[in-house]
């Protein structure tokens, strides 16, 4: 995911769209609801639930790396 689309995945997130990626031929899920999101991966449900969008994209990990750090290697 290059950095435009990175910030066009946030942007309709915050609009409150749910969207899917992958990661290392992961299917993960985020999605967000007034007050809630959840960035969730397909294979074996495990979710990670946050106060908010800002908060995901803040604190949110994928192999114990933030997002934000591995967007590069994110296929949208």
């Amino acid at each position: 995911m290059t950095e435009k689309e990175y910030l066009e995945f946030k942007s309709l997130i915050a609009m409150g769209d749910e969207l899917s990626f992958y990661y290392k031929n992961d299917e993960y899920w985020i999605s967000h609801n007034p007050g809630k999101s959840y960035l969730s991966r397909t294979k074996d449900s495990y979710t990670q639930e946050f106060n908010g969008y800002e908060e995901l994209f803040e604190r949110a990990t994928i192999d114990g790396i933030k997002i934000a750090e591995i967007y590069p290697k994110l296929k949208w």
